[in-house]
């Protein structure tokens, strides 16, 4: 089992390189370039707070019992986890631990990891993941909406007690963190339609981005020169609509959110 999964995270990795039609499916997108920035996804906690290595130790549980692969591979169409099997991680930890309420900070505007449906309901990877962190602690858990961008005051102001969603650019030293639990790189994606194969192909086009991820676009500035324009949205289910309906030529995401919307 470990070598055929080693196996398909070669092939996806692969995959993510290759910057023409092999990535685009029949989804009506594709890739057609990579950066190298890495995007990985931590869980904030309190400084000093416990919880975080109730939390780490249950993710290595569910990382060998094959949770977490099937879990990422229904949202994402492969797993894209980077948790490392720790079967027993609970063993010590079970002793003197108390059952408590886990409340859950998630950004209802970062599809696929965590939004709200037209039900009023919290979906979303990040979601499913706490709950079945929480599940498998014994904890119960409430969901609480967050910007996620504003972690650390949501935390130690006592609103949240731990963090889902965290980009690994984004840890700050007045927290503590899980280990990366999502790696992900960040992608340019364009309509197959469109037939714009190649980032040159985006040259005096428009780029849509999400205004956190402003930063990773500013450092391509050659890139950035060539741009007609560039639009910016607020979450990433935005990005994706506009650029099936044309408004944008291409959007800069990460390759966790693409291999959603793509799969």
């Amino acid at each position: 089992m470990k070598k055929l999964r080693a196996f398909v995270s070669v092939m996806i990795c692969l995959c993510l390189l290759i910057p023409v039609s092999a990535c685009s499916g029949s989804s009506g997108y594709r890739i057609v370039d990579t950066y190298t920035q890495e995007g990985s996804f931590v869980i904030g906690f309190r400084r000093g707070d416990r919880l975080r290595d109730y939390v780490t130790a249950a993710l290595g549980e569910l990382a060998a019992n094959d949770t977490l692969r099937i879990t990422a591979t229904s949202w994402f169409g492969e797993d894209l986890t980077s948790v490392k099997d720790d079967e027993g991680a609970m063993d010590e930890l079970w002793e003197g631990m108390e059952r408590r309420q886990v409340i859950v900070g998630v950004d209802p505007t970062n599809m696929p990891m965590s939004y709200m449906d037209v039900a009023g309901m919290y979906k979303g990877f990040d979601v499913d993941l706490a709950n079945y962190i929480c599940g498998y602690l014994g904890f119960s858990m409430a969901v609480y909406p967050i910007d996620i961008a504003n972690a650390d005051v949501e935390l130690n102001s006592g609103n949240i007690d731990m963090a889902m969603g965290v980009p690994q650019s984004d840890m700050v030293s007045e927290l503590d963190y899980s280990p990366s639990y999502l790696s992900s790189q960040y992608v340019l994606v364009t309509r197959t339609a469109g037939h714009i194969r190649r980032k040159s192909g985006l040259k005096g086009k428009t780029l849509g981005v999400a205004v956190t991820d402003l930063d990773v676009l500013q450092q391509d500035e050659k890139f950035v020169k060539n741009l007609g324009s560039v639009i910016y949205q607020t979450n990433t289910d935005g990005l994706f609509q506009a650029l099936m309906k044309g408004e944008v030529d291409g959007i800069l995401v990460s390759s966790v959110v693409a291999a959603y919307y793509m799969k």
